[in-house]
């Protein structure tokens, strides 16, 4: 039981290893395959109660909306309806991912407001409930709420959980270019023929923690129509592949970010401070086996 007025809680971003879209989905949505993993950048969120009832949202990106729009306050509003009311409710976001750029920002910030409020006003839902709520308000929060390693099936919201990769060097590079996720599927032709079994043998990589062969078969078919809009996007990933110590690179989710696996993390610095000034937003980090955490 928490005593406290305010907490702090975080959300990891997540990386897609491999990503394939398997059909379209009566609802408008797409069915998928893909293999997500936590790193460690996050979002720290405070919580805060307030005498006056009611949500409220800041933020420090000046992109990021503060109204009924944001998955903050949506998660917020879903925990109040579901216990019956909590009170009132500051929510502060200090951003450190980069927005609309595949790594799931706003999924994560909403995961880590449904564990924080959830601590904050006791309300004692069980995990299985958080991640049924998150399901409903976006397709990544159910991964986000537990972090690690997981083979997502359906939306990406069926999750099969897998042996993280400990202590993987990461560097997340971003363009600058700011993707949405529905222009991307709108756009995707989805192939008669595909390689039903690759998924699978990704998968089957964690097992044993085999970076290499994990390196050596990431996929995304979502670079696809992305590249063909952002052809610099692609001759960046080329660039980067080059770099030493890069094991293997690619686009996250629909985009923009390209994440590279290196060797270790003097490959990794030595590729971060060859793209730090060439790009926006470049960051040497790991991976990690949490989602979301709460702050001592």
């Amino acid at each position: 039981m928490t005593t406290t007025d305010t907490i702090k809680v975080s959300g990891n971003a997540k990386i897609n290893l491999y990503l394939d879209v398997v059909g379209k989905r009566a609802d408008g949505y797409h069915n998928i395959e893909t293999i997500f993993h936590s790193v460690a950048l996050n979002d720290e969120l405070i919580l805060a109660k307030r005498a006056k009832k009611g949500i409220s949202v800041n933020c420090t990106h000046p992109d990021v909306p503060t109204d009924k729009q944001n998955l903050v306050y949506k998660a917020a509003q879903a925990l109040y309806e579901t216990v019956g009311g909590f009170g009132g409710i500051d929510i502060h976001i200090n951003k450190r991912i980069p927005v609309a750029a595949g790594l799931a920002g706003g999924s994560t910030n909403a995961a880590a407001t449904l564990i924080g409020v959830n601590e904050l006003f006791d309300l004692g839902l069980p995990d299985k409930v958080l991640s049924q709520i998150g399901g409903q308000l976006g397709a990544d929060i159910p991964f986000c709420l537990h972090g690690g390693a997981a083979f997502g099936t359906g939306i990406g919201d069926v999750l099969e959980t897998l042996r993280p990769l400990q202590d993987i060097s990461v560097i997340l590079i971003n363009s600058g270019i700011q993707i949405q996720t529905k222009s991307v599927f709108d756009k995707l032709h989805i192939p008669l023929t595909r390689n039903e079994n690759k998924g699978i043998i990704v998968k089957s990589y964690f097992e044993t923690g085999d970076i290499t062969g994990i390196a050596e078969n990431l996929f995304n078919l979502l670079e696809i129509p992305v590249f063909k809009k952002n052809t610099n996007l692609s001759k960046l990933k080329n660039e980067v592949s080059k770099q030493e110590g890069c094991l293997g690179v690619l686009m996250s989710g629909s985009g923009a970010t390209l994440f590279a696996l290196m060797e270790n993390d003097s490959a990794a610095q030595q590729c971060m401070n060859y793209f730090k000034n060439r790009v926006s937003f470049c960051f040497n980090t790991q991976t990690s086996c949490i989602g979301v955490f709460i702050d001592d």
